[in-house]
């Protein structure tokens, strides 16, 4: 099985949780929801702690021993995406790692009568909804890691270091917590895409337009950006470290505690240059 379709049992507080895809635990030990320490099967025989699982720990934890780790753990968390993942607490007051469905703690009905048997019918119709509408979804249902770029398609938390992009039209794609270390976007299209807390250290971007995208805390360091359009992008937090850029465009780009390339970090109101704190 690839790394990127891999699932995971988790064990804490006595309880077993999961499976879970790897890029939805990588997410949540960013998120500090799970610790470390947590113990993760894929067959619930052998179990290991999170920690010792290099493709599960993310990236910017790995890096806790290089400069500017703690404003970047601060940015990546910042702008993890939790709105599809839990923020129920349990009676531990650990936080759920899944959809929560809708719970229902009171439900009283007065069934006298054809007004009580119209209610109990609308109630239990209401409730067959909510079913289907709060079901956990299966978090790989929807992500396909070996599928062809194209506009629209979903990428996050694939492992797609080295791959090549170059030419393809990936409008709108969305590349959330995707490891792409030194692959290649050669006048790759990706206008108004999504690639939020990305490793793109060491891609090469010579050409590729993406206007209107979003790369708030992604990792660029050592990246190729020449030619590269960020007309109107989110560069929020990202680390531009050491990156090789000449003739970029940044007309309207949000450069909000952006690391520059020369290690300076910008002003939280830089829109289109880096301005000094």
């Amino acid at each position: 099985m690839n790394k990127e379709t891999q699932l995971w049992y988790l064990k804490a507080n006595g309880r077993v949780k999961g499976p879970f895809a790897t890029g939805l635990i990588s997410k949540n030990i960013l998120l500090g929801r799970i610790h470390p320490n947590d113990l993760l099967s894929q067959d619930k025989e052998l179990w290991r702690k999170a920690s010792s699982i290099p493709e599960i720990m993310p990236d910017v934890i790995k890096q806790r021993h290089e400069a500017n780790y703690k404003e970047r753990l601060r940015a990546a968390r910042r702008w993890a995406d939790e709105r599809s993942e839990v923020r129920e607490v349990d009676a531990s007051g650990k936080e759920k790692i899944y959809t929560p469905r809708k719970k229902i703690t009171h439900l009283k009905i007065k069934t006298t009568g054809v007004l009580g048997i119209l209610s109990l019918i609308l109630v239990f119709s209401g409730l067959i909804i909510a079913i289907f509408m709060f079901t956990p979804e299966n978090p790989l249902a929807q992500i396909d890691c070996a599928a062809k770029g194209r506009d629209g398609i979903i990428f996050d938390g694939c492992h797609l270091q080295r791959k090549d992009f170059s030419n393809l039209s990936l409008k709108g794609s969305s590349f959330k917590n995707t490891l792409l270390q030194n692959s290649r976007f050669n006048k790759a299209h990706l206008q108004a895409s999504q690639l939020d807390y990305a490793n793109l250290s060491h891609a090469d971007l010579t050409g590729a337009n993406l206007t209107g995208a979003s790369l708030r805390a992604a990792d660029l360091r050592g990246a190729v950006l020449r030619g590269t359009i960020f007309t109107k992008a989110d560069l929020s937090y990202v680390d531009l470290t050491g990156a090789k850029a000449s003739k970029i465009k940044l007309t309207g780009t949000i450069l909000a505690n952006t690391i520059w390339f020369d290690g300076s970090v910008c002003n939280k109101k830089s829109v289109g240059r880096c301005l000094s704190r």
